[in-house]
């Protein structure tokens, strides 16, 4: 589902404070009922939540502060990402890609963390 929405050109991100548990649904209904039914929301993980959160506050590295790891496996990610999206027809290809892409994801939160850590700073 994911790859269908950001092939999308009227995909919107929004961030929403102090709603509760059963907001998604209520979400899900004023979101169709407003756009229609190919409208959809989808509430994202913790950790992808958390790194929104810190773009917001401004609590991320700049491209200057980054280490040269992290920059190369980052663009390592994005390379191994457009690869899939091009191979997307060719499923032994694309699990392959996406094997690899995720061993990748891995290693990059591993050298720069998505938010920075309350011990290390």
């Amino acid at each position: 589902m994911a790859r269908e929405w950001l092939e999308r050109e009227d995909l919107s991100v929004y961030v929403v404070a102090g709603a509760p548990k059963g907001f998604n649904r209520k979400l899900q209904a004023f979101v169709q009922a407003e756009a229609g039914k190919d409208a959809e929301s989808l509430r994202v993980k913790d950790d992808l939540a958390e790194w929104v959160l810190a773009r917001v506050k401004g609590e991320y590295r700049r491209e200057s502060q980054r280490s040269p790891a992290s920059k190369a496996l980052w663009r390592a990610f994005r390379a191994l990402a457009a690869a899939q999206y091009h191979l997307r027809g060719d499923e032994s290809r694309e699990s392959e890609l996406r094997a690899l892409r995720d061993q990748v994801e891995v290693h990059w939160s591993e050298v720069a963390p998505l938010v920075k850590s309350n011990g290390a700073g």
